[in-house]
């Protein structure tokens, strides 16, 4: 029995695996994920849109601004405003913020499990500066920071100063790093054609994110269906085809680099203005969704009113790792690569769970 406690960064309780060896061979396998099926967006006719976002950040720690954003434009599409453009490139700082200290701590995770602590030292240290200047930028928890219409809080030049040092300063520092680790021959041995995904595979399960742009998958909402202020601030597509924990590895440290870049320019290229539309007092009644690249994939929230309030509030997420793409993985595995092979998914126990 493999049991993974919380050394990926996504998960909060321990993953139970079942392997039938044989030799050095894992033979059979069988997951039993630990997930919580409750969520705190269970009785929504009870709470307000605000306290509603705030409940929904708060239940995904590590995708936080990803599942507010996502509610967020729900209501505001329900409701029929517009986002101001500041509120717009303010909201996509955050969430790359997010996304950027997300694959950060994946990074360190997975280089921890081939045993290169020194490698993923920095990685650790990037993961927890980017959640700092995360709380710089909000002022505030980010549930609390988004609301209908905007956000709640602006950035004055001395936020803004701190975005684009961040970025700068982490961009000189990983990048040679990166160069350098991607080109190990310690590192190729262990993880090139080790646990692979391949692009037929990756369709089948309809994986999306990073583990699907690792298998040769290109969906990327940001790109392909902008929204908030990415149509202005697009990031470069990042994909690889190998399916493999390298191939998995790289698309992780090149979109961290990416997000980088984007706080950056967000900070820069910042627009005037207001930072927040104004919510109608009354929701009309109608059904609606709205869906987000979080840093694990899409995910999508949907929203249902009477038209005095909102009445239903649910989301959906990504497939990640589950029972039969986990047995996929690890059969014919080397007993020796079956954690390494699943922190290198980068699970979440939030993004186990079944959605709506």
């Amino acid at each position: 029995m493999l049991t993974l406690k919380p050394q990926a960064p996504g998960l909060t309780r321990p993953q139970r695996i079942l392997l039938k060896i044989d030799g050095e061979r894992i033979v059979d396998v069988e997951y039993r994920p630990d997930t919580e099926t409750e969520t705190a967006l269970t009785h929504a006719a009870q709470f307000t849109p605000a306290q509603l976002i705030a409940a929904a950040a708060q239940s995904a720690p590590g995708c936080g601004v990803a599942h507010g954003m996502a509610l967020c434009q729900a209501i505001e599409l329900l409701a029929g405003i517009e986002v101001p453009p500041r509120a717009a490139f303010l909201r996509v700082a955050a969430a790359e913020l997010e996304r950027a200290s997300s694959h950060g701590a994946a990074v360190a995770a997975i280089l921890t499990t081939l045993g290169l602590a020194s490698l993923a030292e920095p990685f650790t240290a990037t993961a927890a500066r980017l959640q700092a200047t995360l709380i710089t930028l909000t002022a505030t928890e980010p549930g609390d920071w988004l609301i209908p219409g905007g956000v709640g809080y602006d950035s004055d030049a001395s936020v803004r100063e701190v975005l684009e040092q961040t970025s700068a300063e982490l961009i000189a520092t990983l990048f040679p790093l990166v160069d350098h680790m991607l080109n190990q021959r310690s590192l190729l041995a262990r993880t090139v054609d080790v646990g692979v995904i391949t692009t037929h595979a990756a369709t089948q399960f309809r994986l999306e994110g990073p583990l699907g742009r690792a298998s040769g998958l290109t969906s990327d909402l940001r790109i392909d269906k902008p929204y908030a202020a990415y149509a202005s601030l697009q990031p470069d597509r990042v994909t690889q085809p190998s399916g493999d924990v390298y191939a998995r590895l790289v698309v992780l440290v090149l979109e961290l680099l990416e997000s980088l870049k984007l706080v950056g320019r967000a900070s820069r290229e910042l627009p005037g203005g207001e930072i927040c539309g104004e919510l109608p007092e009354r929701l009309p009644a109608s059904i609606t969704n709205a869906t987000v690249e979080g840093a694990r994939g899409p995910i999508t929230y949907h929203v249902e009113s009477d038209g005095r309030r909102l009445t239903s509030v649910s989301y959906r997420l990504a497939p990640q790792v589950e029972r039969l793409l986990t047995r996929s993985l690890l059969v014919n595995a080397r007993i020796d690569d079956a954690a390494l092979v699943f922190v290198s998914t980068d699970p979440c126990d939030t993004c186990l769970e079944t959605g709506y």
